[in-house]
């Protein structure tokens, strides 16, 4: 009767042996369906390329005198898509253009600022993108002119077909350290655009 308990007691822990084994197929299939489910959503996605016109409407206080052009900015996004904690994001690419022109000569500080000095180049910069059907929101890092700087972007709109999004939104660029086409150091510069965007989806 004690060798039938136990044959008893055996079975049982190989029961639990078994289950245990069917949960962990079960996760590890969960897990693979999951990435295989990233992995065709971004096959759908492909790649995006953005194309940017905007303007700064708001800028910092070493700004303020300095007046602003229409500035361009094109991006790429890679058929990428990962996921943390629910959140799904894309890496991409940008370049764009900024442009500041100084209107009003003056002395502060001990330093001149002629009427026409410029604070201008090219930015390049990293990005994760996290798209929301026509809507998406950027941020990123990467040079602004010389120095280091980052952005973040918010923008919303509407898809026309399968392959063009126009969006409008709002874009914030801050850098590190800032010098004019005359030398002067700006310290740190911030400004936020309004934007018009055209999505196209490869």
């Amino acid at each position: 009767y004690e060798d039938d308990e136990e044959y008893e007691d055996d079975e049982e822990y190989e029961d639990d042996e078994e289950y245990e084994d069917d949960e962990e197929y079960e996760d590890d299939e969960n897990d693979e369906n999951d990435n295989k489910k990233l992995s065709d959503e971004a096959d759908n996605l492909g790649y995006t390329i953005d194309l940017a016109i905007g303007s700064p409407r708001f800028v910092n206080p070493a700004l303020n005198r300095w007046s602003s052009a229409a500035d361009f900015r094109g991006s790429v996004e890679f058929p990428v898509l990962m996921q943390v904690l629910g959140a799904r994001f894309r890496f991409g690419a940008e370049v764009g253009t900024f442009n500041f022109t100084n209107e009003i000569p003056r002395v502060e500080e001990g330093v001149t600022y002629e009427a026409g000095d410029t604070y201008s180049g090219i930015t390049a910069m990293g990005l994760m993108s996290f798209p929301a059907g026509p809507g998406k929101i950027k941020v990123g890092a990467g040079l602004v002119g010389t120095s280091m700087g980052f952005m973040m972007e918010a923008s919303y709109g509407f898809r026309v077909g399968g392959i063009l999004d126009i969006r409008g939104g709002i874009r914030s660029n801050e850098v590190l350290g800032g010098k004019s086409a005359n030398d002067i150091e700006l310290g740190r510069l911030g400004w936020m655009d309004g934007q018009i965007v055209l999505g196209i989806n490869l």
